[in-house]
């Protein structure tokens, strides 16, 4: 027997932190439901190594019960994280029942025998067989990136499990029994594995967590939360990421300012509350419209702003058109049926152009939209060409 050491509490105190971080976590993103599975496993395998390092303490029969409950509810909960993080949902029967085999499996080894070997072979084997029926099941979602290098931790770490009990088991031989286990070379070993396998995979899990959350954090920040689509910082945000300017022989962008006719009454006459619904309404026509290449700003208020890429001013002109169709047949129950329609100024985004000087000209031609009626598209004037100055070659 080896000894207890007490620095061993150190492996089930570090585990129990990442359990709080993954809880920590969820608190901030309450949607991610796996943060909550990965937190339970965590929780099981500290107190498992708790529990196996005070075996010395305990009744030998009602140590292993607890242990083998616990290392089952380890690898369910951790497997039952990957299904929830990768397919959204979590096949419990298939995790429950295996478990539950294993579990009757092991009672009569645990029992009948006087060494503990072979019921440790039935557990290693058992929690190994569960990690590597989750990653069989799921290995087309983790094939790229940080999710591959998740795969391939858990997998090195299954076959750390599987080599560490054939090395130690053949090294103490088959004689050992419950009472030498305490403190010995397998409970030792199988703690120090324990701890590394969850700090790697805790590190990698932390990571893709962090770089969700941190894209969750961005997106909201540049995302109007009315509607969905982008705001102001968004728009600049996307649009200065599209190659630099336009080249003179190219097709400009198409740049659309889209504005509601006569908003304000229809706040007044039903209130705010019908007045952001139609304006979500519309926001997801615009942005329908625009299809996947398409940009669409909630611009201030009422207000938008479309970019379609490499469109110029006719396919402007035929999104917009498109969308003040629609828009005018369209009915809303807030508003007791009836429609409302849009107002549009097009103008193309031409080399040597900003954003700020082409919205200025749709700008302007939206204030000719509204002038000539409303619920109209109007086109900013083409630039005059230089004057010729006589004499001036």
């Amino acid at each position: 027997m080896l000894g207890q050491s007490y620095f061993q509490l150190l492996n089930p105190l570090i585990v129990l932190t990442f359990s709080g971080g993954f809880l920590l976590l969820w608190k901030f993103a309450r949607d991610i439901r796996s943060l909550l599975f990965f937190a339970a496993s965590y929780f099981a395998a500290s107190c498992a190594m708790v529990v196996d390092f005070f075996q010395f303490a305990m009744a030998p029969g009602y140590a292993s019960l607890i242990l083998v409950t616990l290392y089952l509810a380890v690898s369910v909960f951790f497997c039952a994280g990957l299904y929830q993080l990768y397919r959204n949902r979590v096949p419990w029967k298939a995790l429950t029942v295996p478990a539950v085999a294993v579990f009757f499996v092991y009672l009569p080894c645990r029992f009948s025998l006087e060494s503990v070997v072979p019921s440790a072979w039935i557990i290693n084997v058992g929690a190994a067989a569960f990690y590597s029926r989750a990653l069989f099941d799921l290995r087309r979602d983790m094939r790229a990136g940080i999710h591959r290098i998740l795969r391939d931790v858990v997998l090195v770490s299954v076959v750390a499990l599987l080599l560490r009990a054939a090395a130690v088991f053949w090294h103490v031989g088959t004689a050992m029994t419950a009472a030498d286990y305490a403190g010995s070379l397998p409970s030792v070993t199988l703690q120090l594995l324990l701890a590394v396998a969850s700090l790697a995979l805790a590190a990698v899990l932390f990571i893709m967590y962090g770089i969700e959350i941190l894209g969750r954090l961005k997106r909201s920040s540049e995302t109007d939360p009315l509607t969905g689509v982008l705001n102001r910082r968004g728009f600049e945000a996307r649009v200065a990421a599209l190659p630099d300017g336009v080249a003179p022989e190219t097709t400009g962008h198409g740049l659309v300012i889209a504005d509601m006719d006569g908003f304000k009454c229809v706040n007044d006459r039903f209130g705010h509350g019908a007045g952001d619904r139609v304006i979500a309404r519309i926001a997801r026509l615009l942005e329908e419209a625009a299809g996947g290449e398409g940009l669409v700003a909630r611009w201030g208020g009422e207000e938008f702003v479309v970019l379609i890429p490499n469109g110029g001013e006719p396919l402007a002109r035929l999104y917009a058109e498109t969308v003040r169709t629609a828009a005018e047949v369209m009915v809303h129950d807030c508003l007791n049926g009836e429609a409302v329609t849009i107002s549009f100024g097009i103008t193309e985004w031409r080399h040597g152009d900003t954003l700020r000087s082409a919205c200025g000209r749709a700008d302007g031609a939206l204030y000719g939209a509204k002038q000539a009626g409303r619920n109209c598209v109007r086109a900013a004037p083409e630039p005059a060409p230089p004057r010729r100055v006589e004499g001036v070659a």
